[in-house]
Formats: structure tokens, sequence, C-alpha cells
């Protein structure tokens, strides 16, 4: 007989994964504190300090950042709805991604742009710019956006996976078809020769969606005034799927994470090649490029999964630290990483001194903004962090408890 008192499993958490998309986000701040310094975006600042070092990183850390938070949001979106109703993950999810994307889109994203305004020549106080053509322009393009096309581009796939989940009976066979194939995809990808035949196949899809989405008539124009367009909606699509995947079979998880010698090279290889299929670029050349550019995405995402898998398992304080702060990272960073590096264009100091003290300035204010407001207040909690656990999260240890 069965123990009423048993106390049921916990259920599992998988800090690997977690760890991932903390280290990741964190791993933005020098992302766009790289921007700053790369001569191919000069519109960032005024600075003029850049070195071409800083193209290179940029372009290789967009290589797998983004695409890697698109698997985790596909991961934890089937987890999510396997123990939700539909309602509470629609709910869920516009807490935790909705509300911390407008509540940042209307506070520091626009104090960014209003500044950009003046840089580049604008005059006027807030209100000036609130009336100016320039503020009706933000919000009828994509531009509000800045660092948030992302989260934006995650509603939809949400959306769709809600709608999915809540359509289909639970003993469907469409249902048990997509757990039947990702069962199967396991078994044939565990071999090392296998999975990486599975990474061109990987390549080769990314690249036909892509060419699918640039037939779609109009597909890089806006859907809406302040939304995205098709092709960028679709884009990381692919990414999403399969972490979809992974969540409904444990056994593709294991083989995707599973750790492999040759990967270490095949990412280093990737990243310091970095193709990008560019304008100049005849269309055969442009279509090889796409999908040499697609293939180091996928060798570099699968990369960071085994890597986190490999040595990042086992949670702690540490990573529970990373993965509570990682979102006010990631959104707040950006601003102020255009604040100060506005301020750092006053001085001449070596570029890699700028750089570094730019990036520890901008990473240092938003743990500070974490711990002292973002952890301590409930309204705060809510609008930047979307979670209403602020009893919890106060009982924790915080930045100096987790890493003494």
């Amino acid at each position: 007989m069965q123990n009423s008192n048993a106390t049921a499993p916990a259920p599992k958490h998988y800090h690997d994964i977690d760890g991932a998309r903390s280290v990741l986000m964190f791993l933005s701040v020098a992302l766009h504190a790289g921007t700053v310094y790369a001569p191919a975006r000069p519109w960032i600042t005024s600075n003029t300090d850049r070195h071409e070092f800083f193209d290179w990183a940029i372009f290789g850390l967009h290589l797998f950042i983004t695409p890697t938070f698109f698997f985790v949001g596909g991961f934890f979106a089937v987890l999510l709805l396997a123990k939700r109703t539909v309602g509470d993950f629609l709910w869920n999810r516009l807490l935790r991604t909705a509300v911390p994307l407008i509540a940042i889109a209307v506070t520091f994203n626009m104090l960014e742009l209003y500044l950009r305004w003046l840089d580049n020549g604008g005059a006027g106080s807030p209100v000036d710019w609130f009336v100016s053509e320039n503020f009706a322009m933000i919000w009828r393009t994509d531009e509000w956006q800045l660092h948030l096309w992302f989260l934006v581009s995650l509603l939809p796939m949400f959306a769709l996976a809600a709608i999915i989940h809540g359509v289909l009976p639970r003993a469907s066979s469409i249902r048990k078809g997509a757990v039947r194939l990702s069962d199967t995809l396991a078994k044939y990808v565990s071999g090392p020769g296998a999975f990486a035949l599975f990474i061109l196949v990987l390549a080769g899809a990314n690249t036909a969606n892509y060419a699918f989405a640039a037939q779609v008539p109009g597909s890089y124009d806006l859907l809406f005034p302040g939304f995205q367009s098709w092709y960028k909606v679709v884009s990381e699509f692919p990414f999403f799927v399969i972490g979809v995947m992974a969540a409904l079979s444990p056994a593709l998880l294991k083989a995707l994470c599973a750790w492999r010698a040759y990967m270490p090279f095949a990412a280093a290889i990737a990243l310091l090649l970095q193709p990008y299929a560019l304008p100049e670029h005849g269309p055969m050349e442009g279509w090889v490029m796409l999908f040499l550019n697609q293939l180091s995405m996928w060798v570099l995402v699968l990369f960071i999964l085994q890597f986190f898998h490999r040595y990042f398992s086992e949670g702690g304080p540490r990573t529970r630290w990373l993965a509570d702060c990682a979102l006010s990272m990631y959104l707040f960073h950006h601003c102020l990483i255009y604040i100060y590096g506005q301020w750092l264009t006053k001085v001449d100091w070596p570029v890699w001194l700028e750089f570094t003290l730019l990036t520890v300035a901008a990473a240092t204010t938003v743990i500070v903004i974490h711990e002292l407001l973002v952890r301590r207040l409930a309204l705060l909690r809510l609008l930047f962090n979307g979670k209403t656990d602020i009893e919890k999260v106060r009982r924790a240890p915080g930045f100096f408890r987790s890493f003494s």
C-alpha cells in the first residue's frame, strides 16, 4: 500500500540550461560594450577610438547568444505547458516576458533613444522630443525595441506553442508522433559521425527557412507598425523548434548535450571564421555563405549546451543568483552602455582600458540595481523581472553571500 504521506519527487531543475541562459545574458554586456568601439557600428556613440577586433568580437558573439536564447525559450515553454493550463502558461509568459519588455521599453529604452536624439542633432527637453517626428517614427518602426527584439520575437512563438498545446488533445496522434520523432532522432544522432551530419542537416533546415521566408510577399516589411517583419520573426524559429523537441524527448536532450571531443575545435573554427552572407556576394556565393553562417551558429549553440551540461549541472547558490539576476542584466545594461560610453568619449585612454571599464561599470550598476531595488521592492520585481516571489527572494542569498 502506498504511503499517503510520501513526498512527491521534486521537479527536475536544469541548472545547465538555466546557467547557459544566465551567463549569455551577462555576456551580452560585453557584446554591446564592444559596439561602442566597433568600426562597423559608428552610429552607436560619437567615440572615435575604435578597433577592428571589436567587429570580430560582436559578430562572433551574435552567432550564438540569441540563437541559444531561442533554444532555451522553446525548451522551457514545453516544460511549463506540461504542468500548467494554457491560460496559466500565457499568464506566466505575459508576466515573465511581456511585462518586463514593456517596462524597459517605456523607461530605459526611451531614455537611451532620447539621448541618441540629442547626440544626433536634436534639441529640446524630453517633452519636445515626445511631440517630435523622431518619437513618432520610433514607435511606428521597430526602433523602440533596441536590444529587446528577441523578446518581441519570442512572444508569437509562445502564443503558437500555447495554441498547439490547447488544440491538440493529450492523446492525439500528432503529439505522440512528435515525441516518437524526437526519440527516433536521438537514436540516430548519438554517434559522433551521425551528430556531425545532424549539424549539417540543421544548418540546411535553417537555410531553407530563410529561403522560404524571403519568398513571402513583403517579408521584409513590418507585419504591423511597431512590431517586426515576417523575415525577422521566423529567422530564429528553428532554434525554438529544436528546443521544443529536446524538451519532448529526454533522449534527444541527452544526445544534444553529450560531450564530444571535437566540438570545442569546431566551435573555435566557427568563431574564428565567422562566415556571413554579404551584399557583395553573388547569389550562389551568398547562399553558400548563409549555409556556413547557420552551420557556425548550430555548432556554437550545441557546444554551449554541451559545455554547460559538463560543467554547470550541479547548480548551487552562484548558479541560482546568476539565474535570478540574468533578466535584470539583460534589460538594464543597454542604456547604461550608451550613457557610460558617451562619458568615455571625453577621455583619451587606451581603447582596451575603456572597453573593460565600460563593461565592468555597466554590469556593476545593474548588479546594484538588482540587489537594492529589484530584489527588495515588489513592484520593481514584477515590472522588471516579471516575478511575484519577493518574500522568497529576499530570504535567498544575495550577491555577496552567493559568491563568498
